[in-house]
């Protein structure tokens, strides 16, 4: 995904429109189109010497706005900024800014041309919305096909603006230095296009086409048709996230407009600051909620879906699952501390005509459900109170750094806004340094200036980072350089001809010094799912506990082999260590990742293993061991008693030693072996009447069972010489303990 970034980073202060030919006139065009801005002009202006006739009172009600409407900005790219008026026609735009002149000259606005059309489409909708509101209503209806619509014209309003303008504003290939450039390169070549900007036309021609069906083929369609990423932003713009329509409920408060209000997101960024440049760099960010203002008086708030949702997560299942996204969405890049300020939002997803819920579960009125046009959803208006208006307003401020202004109704709700702004400590948007020219810090400047402007005596406040006592700060090093980061240092002082038993193991599987820094990271978030799985699903059938388990590893299995050995060495190392688990504590010694385990055995054997089977076994040896593990003193038994351990053994036979079958063990002579020893059972079984009937195990397992016990038998006069004795007894024990466990004679009742 292309790094759209909530500091945008093509400031709106630079023109970066391709120069047209002269012989065309030039258009001013709007990335915030006038029949919104139109929204935030200023109350009606009196009628000067206003005739008393009713002609008079006619004309004044025509002369509902200025002949030009303006709206309150402050203009940001003035060093010394203040309020004006300013005309709508003229805000929010850049001249020639969708002009394509790679066309004749006839078709250069063909891209603003569509975008009229759109935004005439929208608009109705739009007026709807507010009439509804003005009403007094308490909500609206609108179809699927109207909902569709307004989705679209969401992203095209981030899609369209400073930010994407500024990253594909460039006439010729060279100059695109994007996150995605090497992806972005290669789809120009494939796809023919000579500049980077025909790319973002060509993209906004096609979402603008896009017929959202109601079979949904538009999702797997439009990575087809456009530059992909893109594409796949656009989807989960579209369907990750629900709509809801929040007011004001304090009649003072009112929403405001920055240059790029409709592309930035509340949600969860890493963002590394160098200590020598004070310039930031934006990593993973997740989106828990994106906004677009209406009016004064109604925002479209965006909300991810896996946040919570009182109204889902009582319905079975839900809740698990949602937890389980936010894991690999949120937790995996962000930590365990992450949530969204805006969390206790109150707003939830709308109602519809086509289904209901009768005690928590979701029932559709149409068997034979499918997505209709008609279908209508009925968006509340949601009163939200002045702090989670305030909390918006920091969104916007807090990316509005690199803007060139911000747009308003009213002054006074403006200089409150400004002022808890300002004043309100602790907000990550206002923290600087003390570098010379740092841009934030000249931006929270200029705040301050029109917040005197208007009239307040509050003084403002904002941390300033000392960069220079950061920089001889040796513990701020180590945190800002990272622990993993220092790892490659201290392991080019390891010599390559002294390395341990772990390092050899490791290295013979594939990895090296060079691979262990990312190894180590990725089992640290493949334990942190394992484990959120197990805790989240408490509570639910251990049926599909057990499945979600196995899934996981099934796809954990699926890895390089050092890094899943060194997942299955970490993950026997947590069964043992458990904290909180006195049966571990008072019963098992500690281990580490240098403990010999089943895994080690496995692994010092993968010459004689097929490649596609090692992780596999290295994964059931140490799933049995760990299973074995939580029983501290238990040794499975096959002979099953009716009393207590005898039910007990059974269990623990039951739950160890048909996971897999001795026939695919990986090893191509033992897998042989197998295959002859299994004739011999099931023929010597049919000739001995009632020699496969057994009141605890089937026939299929009566003859599992007794093949093991003859492999068993010929296991290391089959692999003599293929491994050292004792590597070849840890493995035969190994094989019939712990992945094949099976009798050592016969099976006794």
């Amino acid at each position: 995904m292309p790094n759209a970034s909530t500091q945008d980073s093509a400031s709106t202060q630079q023109d970066l429109s391709i120069k047209a030919p002269e012989n065309v006139p030039s258009q001013y065009h709007h990335f915030v189109p006038q029949f919104l801005l139109k929204n935030f002009v200023d109350a009606c202006v009196p009628i000067k010497n206003g005739s008393a006739t009713s002609a008079g009172r006619r004309a004044g009600k025509k002369r509902r706005y200025k002949p030009d409407p303006t709206v309150n900005r402050v203009d940001l790219f003035s060093e010394t900024p203040e309020v004006i008026e300013i005309p709508v026609k003229r805000i929010l735009g850049k001249t020639d800014m969708y002009r394509d002149t790679n066309k004749p000259c006839a078709e250069q606005q063909h891209v603003e041309m569509m975008f009229s059309q759109v935004e005439s489409r929208t608009s109705r909708i739009f007026r709807n919305i507010t009439k509804a509101f003005d009403e007094g209503h308490r909500g609206i209806w609108i179809t699927r096909d109207e909902r569709n619509l307004v989705r679209k014209f969401l992203f095209l309003m981030k899609y369209r603006g400073p930010t994407f303008y500024g990253r594909y504003n460039h006439e010729t290939a060279s100059e695109y230095d994007a996150n995605d450039r090497e992806k972005m390169l290669e789809y120009m070549q494939k796809k023919g296009f000579e500049r980077p900007i025909d790319v973002w036309f060509d993209n906004i021609k096609t979402i603008i086409e896009l017929d959202m069906d109601d079979e949904l083929n538009w999702i797997s369609e439009l990575p087809e048709r456009m530059y992909p990423d893109d594409a796949k932003w656009a989807i989960m713009h579209c369907q990750s996230f629900f709509m809801a329509i929040c007011t004001p409920s304090n009649a003072q408060d009112e929403f405001l407009l920055t240059d790029n209000c409709y592309h930035v997101s509340e949600g969860a960024f890493q963002c590394f600051v160098s200590l020598e440049t004070g310039e930031s760099k934006e990593g993973a960010w997740t989106n828990f909620h994106e906004f677009a203002p209406i009016s004064p008086k109604l925002m479209i708030v965006l909300r991810n879906f896996i946040l919570p949702s009182p109204e889902e997560d009582s319905l079975p299942g839900v809740k698990a699952e949602k937890e389980m996204l936010w894991s690999l969405a949120v937790e995996r890049f962000h930590g365990s501390d992450v949530n969204s300020t805006l969390a206790d939002l109150p707003i939830t997803k709308p109602d519809n005509n086509y289904s209901h819920k009768t005690k928590g579960i979701l029932q559709f009125q149409d068997e034979n459900f499918s997505l209709q046009r008609h279908h209508k959803f009925f968006f509340s208006f949601f009163p939200i109170d002045t702090h989670h208006v305030n909390k918006i307003h920091c969104v916007f401020l807090d990316n509005a750094s690199s803007c060139t202004s911000v747009i308003f109704r009213s002054k006074e709700s403006f200089r409150q806004t400004l002022e808890w702004y300002l004043t309100e400590p602790g907000w990550v948007g206002k923290r600087v340094t003390s570098l010379p020219g740092d841009g934030r810090r000249l931006y929270l400047l200029k705040l301050a200036a029109v917040l005197k402007q208007l009239g307040s005596d509050k003084e403002p406040t904002w941390e300033e980072i000392d960069v220079s006592k950061i920089r001889n700060d040796i513990k701020h090093q180590l945190l800002q350089k990272g622990l993993f980061e220092l790892f490659p240092e201290l392991l080019d002082c390891i010599p390559d001809d002294n390395s341990t038993k772990f390092m050899q193991i490791y290295n013979s599987l594939g990895g090296s010094k060079q691979t262990i820094i990312k190894d180590l990271r990725q089992v640290y978030l493949m334990m942190r799912l394992r484990i959120k799985i197990d805790v989240w699903s408490k509570g639910l059938d251990e049926t599909l506990r057990e499945r979600n388990r196995n899934l996981l590893m099934d796809a954990y299995t699926r890895l390089p082999s050092h890094r899943f050995w060194l997942y299955t060495k970490h993950w026997r190392d947590t069964i043992v260590r458990r904290p909180g688990d006195r049966r571990f504590e008072e019963n098992a010694q500690p281990q580490n990742v240098n403990d010999e385990g089943p895994e080690d055995i496995i692994a010092r054997a993968q010459h004689i293993i097929k490649p596609s089977k090692l992780n596999i076994l290295m994964k059931v040896a140490v799933d049995n061991d760990n299973k074995l593990k939580k029983k501290p003193g238990y040794e499975l038994s096959w002979k099953i008693t009716m009393d207590e351990n005898g039910a007990e053994n059974f269990r623990m036979i039951r739950i160890l030693a048909f996971n897999s079958r001795i026939q695919e063990c990986g090893i191509r002579d033992i897998e042989t072996l197998a295959t002859k020893c299994r004739e011999a059972v099931v023929n010597e079984l049919g000739l001995r009447k009632g020699a496969s009937n057994h009141p605890l195990f089937t026939k299929s397992e009566i003859i599992e069972l007794f093949t093991r016990m003859r492999v068993q038998q010929k296991f290391q006069s089959t692999l003599r010489g293929r491994l050292e004795a004792n590597a070849l007894n840890d493995l035969m024990k190994t094989f019939f303990e712990l992945i094949y466990p099976c009798p050592a004679k016969v099976l006794y009742l």
